[in-house]
């Protein structure tokens, strides 16, 4: 009896630790576009679009009512929708589509931001041409557990570029 006692106790003290799992933390960084990645040779000759037009890491896990920093490279706005949209759920018609104005010359690109309103949860702020901005989501944004979408609002980082991650919310 007391061999099987000894036996139980070690194959609890086996088995504890993997049924036991931390926290998510509360808070996660995420870097939203990457300058630096790919050649400065044209897009199309080694996919540099592809690289650059990324979120690393793609999903982040954090606490429920936790927040996410984005660091983000020009050209670059975030929004994130609520739990259960895919990207595939993000509307796309011209009716949902914003101009851009760029600051050099002044110049306006037609249809090229996404406002699709439909299950956003916060729109991060306007594109920055000149530098990184570190965004902080406001309070409440990932008050519900669940996988949120995070996409870059610029129609190709998005449509083509698959710029797009996932908040998960525990």
């Amino acid at each position: 009896m007391r061999k099987f006692a000894i036996l139980v106790f070690v194959l609890v003290l086996l088995v504890v630790p993997f049924t036991v799992s931390a926290a998510p933390p509360t808070h996660a960084y995420v870097q939203f576009g990457d300058e630096n990645a790919g050649s400065p040779f044209p897009p199309d000759h080694d996919r540099s679009f592809h690289a650059v037009d990324k979120m690393v890491p793609r999903t982040v896990v954090i606490s429920q009512g936790g927040s996410v920093t984005f660091n983000t490279t020009p050209p670059h706005q975030i929004a994130i929708y609520k739990p259960g949209t895919l990207p595939e759920d993000i509307n796309l018609h011209p009716d949902f589509l914003d101009d851009l104005a760029l600051p050099f010359p002044p110049f306006i690109v037609p249809d090229i931001l996404i406002n699709d309103p439909e299950g956003r949860v916060v729109l991060g702020p306007d594109p920055d041409f000149f530098g990184h901005v570190e965004w902080t989501t406001p309070a409440g944004t990932f008050d519900e557990p669940g996988r949120y979408l995070v996409i870059c609002t610029i129609l190709p980082h998005f449509a083509e570029a698959d710029m797009y991650g996932w908040v998960i919310v525990k």
